[in-house]
Order: structure tokens, then sequence, then C-alpha cells
């Protein structure tokens, strides 16, 4: 009787939280559908509003409401917003339109880390397809070794260059699959941003810089991220800064 009553109370509890979710779900469709109508006629502080209550609590990766967000934060004045909903859509759906659109957006405000350059596309385009570009080079690093191993077993010779050729690749492959697993990217959004030498209130400031800037993130230290600035490793607080 009483493992019946759990498996009932079990029961219940999944059933309001499916509920729950279905209402939500419902009333966030609802709230984006009004955006719409009021994008539609003009009406952007009002959308915007509901835009970014739908995208903060919203659960898949949606291309058109990022767009919607970019350009009205572009028309309120806020490049720093737009330039980092433009990032967010980048490192899904990178393409050198929507690269070189950031990189002018950027240049225009004098912003840095927007660059649009071979390594940039790399990274992001890496950042999309990163799955599958490891297996393909595991793949092709197993048949090399496998090759080798046959190659001893029969005691044939196998030359010297042969040998620090496959090192060599299965340290890349190793770098390949470590280095952009820490790779992160922000934008600072605070409207002075202290850039310090050491990750405390009480450290020297390195820089104050303003809204907008892009950032690498290698790192994290309490309440403190640890960012490349100017070819400098350096320290930005959590709050100052959106994560992309």
């Amino acid at each position: 009787m009483q493992m019946l009553r759990n498996n009932c109370l079990v029961f219940l509890m999944i059933g309001l939280a499916t509920l729950a979710d279905n209402h939500w779900s419902y009333g966030a469709t609802s709230n984006l559908h009004t955006a719409d109508s009021l994008f539609s006629i003009g009406r952007f502080a009002e959308a915007d509003r509901l835009y970014q209550s739908f995208y903060q609590k919203g659960k898949k990766f949606n291309p058109n409401l990022l767009l919607k967000l970019s350009f009205l934060a572009e028309q309120a004045n806020n490049p720093a917003r737009s330039l980092y909903y433009l990032s967010v859509l980048a490192m899904k759906q990178p393409s050198r339109t929507l690269l070189e659109k950031m990189s002018q957006l950027a240049t225009q405000q004098n912003l840095s880390g927007y660059e649009f350059n071979d390594l940039s596309y790399f990274l992001i385009f890496y950042r999309r397809y990163g799955g599958y570009i490891p297996i393909l080079l595991l793949t092709l690093g197993i048949y090399v070794v496998a090759v080798m191993f046959i190659k001893v077993l029969r005691k044939e010779r196998i030359q010297k260059r042969h040998k620090w050729t496959a090192v060599a690749y299965l340290l890349a492959l190793l770098a390949l699959l470590n280095v952009p697993a820490n790779y992160e990217s922000g934008v600072l959004k605070g409207k002075l941003v202290h850039i310090r030498a050491f990750p405390s209130a009480a450290s020297p400031v390195v820089e104050i810089v303003g809204r907008g800037h892009k950032l690498t993130i290698i790192g994290s230290r309490d309440h403190w991220k640890r960012v490349i600035w100017k070819g400098n490793i350096v320290f930005v607080r959590d709050s100052d800064i959106w994560i992309i």
C-alpha cells in the first residue's frame, strides 16, 4: 500500500510538472506572437521587452529571434547588445555575410574583437562542426598507428620520419581536442569596465573601457573571468561580461 501511494505521488508530481511546462510553452508562444505583432507595426520598445523575456526563458536556438533582438538593440542605439546577439548567432550559424556585418558595425563604434579574418572564421567554424573533425582525425590516426603496428609484427622496417610524423600527428590531435574546449568569447556589458591585472577589486586597473568590446575568455577564478586583452592576460568581473 505504501509503495502504491508513493507511485501515485510520483505520477502526480510528473503530471503537474508536465502541465506547468505546457502552460509556460503556451504562454511563451503567445508572448512571441504578440511581440511579432508589435514588431510589425513599429512598436519596437514593447516588442523588445517581450523578445528579451522569451530569449531568456527559451530553450531552443532561434536565429530569427536573435536577428530581431540585434536589430532592436541597434535601433535603440545599443551596439554592444546588438553585437552580442549577432555573436551568439555566429557561434551556431557562422557565415561570411554575418561576420562582415559584425566587423562593420564594430568598426563604426570603435569596438575591438570583431575583426574578420581567417582565424576568427576558423574558430567559429570549428565550434560548429568541431564534433566531426576530431572523429575524422582520430580515425585517420588509428589507421596510421595500426599500419605501423602491423609492420612491427611483421618485423618490417619503419622509417624514422614516419615515426616522427605519427608522433607529431597525435600531439596535434591532442591539442586540437583540448584547446577549443577551453575557448570562450564574451562581450563587455558594463558602461565602464575596469580591466584588472589580478582577480581582485584591490588589484591595479590596467584599463577602463566601455561596453561592446569582445574578448577571448580562457578561464575563471572566483567571480572573475581570465581574458585576453591587447595580447595580455587580465581579469574582468563576471557581472561585466556577457558569455557567448
